[in-house]
């Protein structure tokens, strides 16, 4: 089973909006604590990014302004 997947893995869903978003399918689940399980937790912080930092192909480029992102998000009200 894997633990992230995207939504256009599924052969349903290879037209949808969703495939070209880049966002990953986040599993239901029953309680608060499986919310807090890795395979829940990460599909939703990756899917708070912002596009434009979710579209960016180089590990360095990615780092470098998702560090910026999350400065911002931390100190600027």
């Amino acid at each position: 089973m894997e633990l992230i997947m995207l939504p256009a893995a599924a052969h349903s869903r290879v037209r949808l909006r969703s495939a070209e978003s880049r966002t990953v399918a986040v599993p239901r689940t029953l309680s608060s604590l499986g919310d807090r399980a890795f395979a829940v937790a990460a599909p939703r912080a990756w899917n708070s990014l912002p596009f434009s930092i979710r579209s960016i192909d180089s590990a360095d480029c990615f780092r470098k302004n998702l560090k910026t992102h999350l400065f911002n998000v931390a100190f600027n009200p």
